[in-house]
């Protein structure tokens, strides 16, 4: 009881280290989503080169460690070009984001072959060109399809970002241990993590149902 009792009392402790990885995983979630949709973009152009390098980008991050991509663009690119010191959020924010959008881009794929084929036909003979057959027929159709699964992979990514605190991003993991090695406490703060880390994923899975509830009801009226 006294271990919950002191997770309870360190959770401020670990707030701005909470703020840190909402930001990092904010700003990954939206660059790999942009990321995953100009992908797919790519896999659907039929123009040879650009499909190949879409599908080679997916195999490799797809295959990649997380934390291999992490000190490469950390240690290896600056070294490679000699940049000199690079911002270690942001790198963090950006192997996120590389990372993602390779599994989100898959999850789109998925969605979009699940709708049926003719009604692209159906809409290029009401003469729609490509902007609003994606804008009025398809998004509308693979958004419901397809938020779960994004859903899952934003939370995959929040699971990965403590990777990060190997390059000195005090998220909420550098934090807890920040903390241990001030209170002498090994159990407090992790417990403490833990449960913040829960409340987030567990928030977006809730507004990821919510969101998809409301756009199934939309389309039923």
């Amino acid at each position: 009881m006294k271990y919950l009792v002191g997770a309870v009392d360190t959770v401020p402790l670990l707030l701005d280290g909470l703020v840190t990885t909402l930001l990092i995983c904010g700003l990954a979630s939206i660059l790999a989503l942009a990321g995953a949709v100009c992908i797919v973009a790519a896999r659907r152009s039929g123009i040879g080169w650009v499909v190949w390098t879409a599908k080679v980008y997916v195999t490799l991050m797809r295959g990649l460690p997380i934390v291999i991509l992490v000190f490469l663009l950390y240690f290896g690119v600056p070294a490679l070009f000699d940049l000199g010191r690079v911002s270690a959020l942001w790198v963090g924010v950006l192997a996120l984001a590389m990372n993602g959008a390779a599994f989100q881009s898959e999850v789109l794929r998925g969605a979009i072959a699940r709708l049926p084929s003719g009604q692209t036909e159906g809409a290029y003979a009401l003469g729609l060109n490509k902007f609003q057959l994606w804008r009025l027929v398809l998004t509308p159709q693979v958004l419901p399809i397809a938020l779960p699964a994004l859903a899952g992979e934003i939370g995959f990514l929040i699971k990965a970002s403590p990777v990060l605190s190997l390059i000195t991003v005090v998220d909420l993991t550098r934090r807890a241990q920040q903390v241990t090695m001030q209170t002498f406490d090994p159990l407090g703060p992790l417990l403490a993590a833990c449960f913040l880390y829960f409340l987030l994923i567990g928030s977006i899975s809730w507004i990821s149902r919510y969101l998809e509830t409301r756009m199934t009801v939309g389309r039923t009226r």
